[in-house]
């Protein structure tokens, strides 16, 4: 636990200035400095970031970007570290008095009431929670070997063809490698997964201001769907899974921009920031592509009344979008020579180091299959879509499969809101104050300040993640943000305009008041099983110092003067012997050079 909080410390002074210092350069560049009007850009005043977490998430973007580009020439080690902490003592240098403002201004936010002693709580109990757990089935079979690869020769070609899992890029395990200060001889540690769950933890504690306000706004229950995912997997996010890296984005996101729609924000720019957070989140697990819907409203926002000032930022965000997509892309190409593996239809290159297309596109299927509760991949093309859902639904089991449920009710609640829009608004375009008011039936008061327009924008992001993710491999682990987001959303919105359509103040105020009754009962009653299951568990030894990865019997075998190693039974290693494969390859599989740093290719048959 102690070396968790020491590198999250470390993580946070280097993310936040980072991020500090490239906001700050962003919003002086043309277009940027949007704040409410063209008034503010004549005054040359810069944007004022609300979220102060803003300059935190930024950051981490930054750093794995940087990470990423590393790895492409060099491991990623010591040096990597040395050139963070230089820029960050020059953002510190350079803006030292604006950074001594924010230190003064956060203080005396914090020292206001509890706050300070509620972050601080929330901070070390997560890092506890970080520190040991039950190590996620896929770390100890290839993400740990993908971190470690980055940590000692940052790339090498045709990578997946030694190990097929090693093909699959995301962005979380260059982020993972910078932090793992693997450098210093002892072990790796993984705290970047834990890291986001931290993010999206502090993000939740706006959950208290619920009973001051005396009402709810939408992105309350977002914040519900999070706090429960994150006591699911409070035991779990010690493992550096992409799948807990994605979910925990994605809360963060969708929590962010519905606090902007709450908060009547009309400038451009923060929704031009979580767009390329969207963006972002794509790079770690493909599976969120559909969160480029989200680009529609920054879109809109620039085109509608366009001016050359709205035209340079729109540039300046395809550059930036580019910046953070085209170093995935790369490490995608190298590491398996697919553009986006292990997707075969974009075949570009024909590389002879490439994973070969009978391979990939039997993988893709592995996924889908596996997905879908079937283990038998040749099976997969005879099952029907009427039958393999039931038997998928009927293996879901608990709280998920009720949000499922919702979830589905809730897509019919939305086209019910788009297609009454839709009719109000063709029907009566000569009418302009008889569609005002008849649309006014879905709009919510003004104390939640969530339009119909933007409502459909996000809901139907979501609709299009859950719809892209029920068809391409619809695990639960790799949707549930998607089944728990869309209803908190949907149902959420539907249950404030009844709440405030429907009921008068005095039964309003018994009912939040209820509510924050039942959500302390339940708040307390997670606290304390999720406590006394990790007392089964506890080990004074990781007070101090994170658990491992796992260790595995392995037998081993020669390519060229290379010892690569094997399991002798299932197909996990963990971090350590290294390098591994899932079997002995020998007659597959051959050198591209003479050391393992040349790369891997296929031996043709």
């Amino acid at each position: 636990m102690l070396t968790v909080l020491f590198i999250w410390l470390y993580v946070i002074a280097t993310t936040y200035l980072i991020g500090y210092g490239f906001l700050m350069s962003l919003v002086s560049l043309p277009g940027m400095r949007h704040k409410k009007g063209k008034k503010h850009i004549k005054e040359g005043k810069r944007y004022d970031f609300r979220f102060r977490e803003s300059y935190i998430i930024t950051g981490v973007v930054l750093v794995t970007v940087f990470a990423q580009i590393v790895s492409l020439f060099s491991k990623v080690s010591v040096g990597a570290n040395i050139v963070l902490i230089s820029v960050s003592m020059l953002v510190a240098v350079y803006y030292r008095q604006e950074l001594f403002e924010e230190l003064l201004s956060m203080q005396g936010k914090l020292r206001a009431g509890a706050n300070f002693y509620i972050y601080l709580a929330v901070f070390l109990i997560m890092a506890y929670g970080a520190s040991h757990g039950i190590m996620h089935y896929d770390s100890d079979l290839y993400h740990a070997q993908a971190i470690r690869w980055i940590e000692e020769y940052g790339i090498v070609k045709g990578l997946g063809n030694l190990h097929v899992r090693l093909a699959y890029n995301s962005s979380a395990f260059p982020l993972t490698a910078i932090y793992s200060f693997r450098f210093l001889g002892g072990q790796s540690y993984h705290v970047m997964s834990g890291f986001f769950a931290l993010l999206l933890a502090w993000q939740c504690v706006d959950i208290k201001n619920v009973y001051r306000r005396g009402h709810l706004v939408i992105s309350d229950f977002a914040r519900l769907a999070a706090i429960y995912y994150l006591f699911t997997i409070y035991d779990e996010m010690m493992a550096p899974a992409s799948d807990y890296f994605l979910s925990c984005l994605v809360f963060y996101i969708i929590i962010h921009w519905l606090d902007m729609y709450v908060r009547h924000e009309r400038s451009y720019v923060p929704y031009i920031l979580l767009a390329l957070l969207g963006v972002y989140a794509i790079t770690i697990k493909l599976s969120a592509a559909p969160m480029l819907l989200l680009t529609i409203v920054p879109i809109y926002k620039l085109f509608h009344d366009r001016t050359k000032e709205k035209m340079k930022a729109f540039w300046t965000s395809v550059i930036l979008a580019l910046v953070i997509a085209v170093p995935f892309l790369i490490r995608n190409i190298i590491l398996s020579g697919w553009l986006l593996y292990p997707v075969t239809m974009l075949d570009f290159f024909g590389f002879y180091w490439e994973v070969p297309k009978g391979v990939a596109e039997f993988d893709a299927m592995e996924i889908r299959t596996f997905g879908r509760g079937y283990n038998d991949v040749a099976a997969y093309g005879n099952v029907p879509f009427s039958q393999w859902v039931p038997n998928w639904f009927a293996g879901i089991t608990g709280l998920n499969k009720i949000m499922l449920v919702l979830a589905l009710a809730s897509i019919v609640i939305y086209i019910a809101y788009l297609v009454y829009f839709l009719l109000v608004v063709a029907g009566e375009k000569s009418d302009k104050l008889k569609t005002l008011n008849r649309a006014k039936v879905f709009e919510i008061s003004h104390r939640s300040m969530l339009n119909i327009a933007d409502f459909l924008t996000i809901g139907g992001t979501l609709i299009g993640c859950f719809a892209f993710w029920f068809f391409s491999a619809p695990l639960i682990r790799y949707g549930v943000v998607y089944v728990w987001l869309l209803p908190a959303v949907i149902l959420g919105r539907t249950f404030i305009i009844a709440y405030n359509r429907l009921l008068n103040d005095d039964v309003k105020e018994i009912v939040v008041k209820v509510l924050v009754v039942v959500f302390m009962a339940w708040f307390i009653y997670k606290c304390v099983v999720v406590a006394l299951e990790d007392n089964r568990h506890f080990n004074p030894e990781y007070l101090l110092k994170q658990q491992d990865y796992g260790t595995y019997e392995v037998d081993s075998f020669e390519m060229g003067s290379e010892t690569i190693y094997y399991p002798v039974s299932g197909d996990q290693v963990g971090y350590d012997p290294f390098p591994s494969a899932t079997h002995d390859i020998t007659g597959e599989v051959e050198l591209i050079g003479r050391e393992i740093k040349d790369g891997f290719k296929t031996i043709a048959k």
